[in-house]
């Protein structure tokens, strides 16, 4: 009830701020509008302190018109949010643009922002960079981001070291994040540490991610728990990294179930990771539906298994063929 008041005291304060003319009134009103969903009254305010010149509400605005997909005006916003100098209207500019498919004009824009010193826009540029295969590029701006404070970054140039062999240096800046709570930091500490022999230490980082939700980071841990001798740690992790959606895992467990006679059980599992685009999935959902009699439907998922880059599925299918 306390915190209701306060919020209630801060917009009667800000509203009489605003309705005296204050550009920063009636931006902060706007802002706590939307906190409390009066996006209409957020709305209003905003428009009002942008149109009076305040580079953040133009920005906020611009986010506001957006997300009711009102994107010409969030543009037209974002525009001038950027050509009056804010950073984080440049990167929301940038933004829109790419998902326009402008991604001359995002490129821009990210690096107007980012030479502003926007870390978000750096980090966002390096990903950009690294997707036209710009890995110099790229590299220069997860640098600048992740010296920047940005987490993401510091995980992104971790990666970028890690493919260029510099994995002493990734491991630094992957500690950097994964102290900060990034989980797929994390996760990537564990492989690090797998890959170097380091058993304990893997264990340690996979399930310090699989705790922060990496659904990754609980399917090695389950398979790495399995090597060690631990089974019922391993099932219990493979289990949550296939209800947390890890398509890997999915398939596993159906392979398990089927060689312990549950071909139900395993059918279910096979379908849920077939049907999110797991190629292994598809082929042994195939091969069940064939040894079940059902061959269209046995040709329909091993035919989808060839065409996502199976090799088995293809050889399967050319068998089918053969026998026809």
């Amino acid at each position: 009830m306390h915190r209701k008041d306060e919020g209630e005291e801060a917009v009667r304060e800000w509203q009489r701020a605003a309705e005296a003319g204050d550009p920063d009134g009636m931006a902060a009103l706007g802002f706590l509008l939307q906190e409390q969903g009066d996006t209409q009254g957020a709305r209003t305010w905003y428009q009002r302190a942008a149109e009076s010149g305040h580079t953040a509400a133009m920005s906020n605005l611009g986010l506001l018109l957006e997300e009711q997909e009102e994107s010409e005006g969030a543009r037209a916003w974002y525009q001038r949010a950027a050509d009056a100098g804010l950073p984080a209207g440049m990167y929301n500019l940038g933004l829109l643009l790419q998902k326009s498919g402008d991604a001359e004009g995002a490129r821009t824009w990210y690096q107007r922002a980012a030479d502003a010193g926007d870390a978000e826009a750096m980090n966002t540029l390096g990903a950009l960079l690294l997707g036209e295969e710009d890995t110099d590029g790229a590299r220069v701006w997860w640098e600048r981001a992740a010296q920047a404070g940005h987490i993401g970054a510091m995980s992104n140039f971790g990666n970028l070291l890690k493919l260029r062999g510099d994995t002493d240096e990734a491991r630094s800046w992957y500690r950097s994040a994964a102290d900060s709570g990034d989980a797929d930091a994390m996760f990537n500490l564990g492989l690090l540490s797998a890959e170097h022999g380091d058993i304990e230490g893997a264990l340690t980082w996979y399930e310090r991610a699989a705790d922060a939700g990496e659904s990754d980071a609980m399917y090695h841990l389950g398979v790495l728990l399995a090597e060690e001798g631990n089974p019922e740690g391993a099932a219990a992790w493979v289990q949550r990294a296939a209800d947390a959606g890890h398509v890997g895992a999915m398939d596993g467990i159906g392979v398990e179930l089927y060689q312990q006679g549950d071909a139900e059980g395993a059918r279910t599992w096979w379908q849920r990771a077939a049907d999110a685009g797991h190629a292994n999935a598809m082929y042994n959902l195939g091969v069940l539906l064939w040894e079940e009699g059902k061959s269209e439907g046995a040709r329909m998922w091993l035919q989808r298994a060839a065409d996502a880059g199976d090799p088995e599925a293809m050889d399967a299918l050319r068998g089918l063929d053969g026998a026809a």
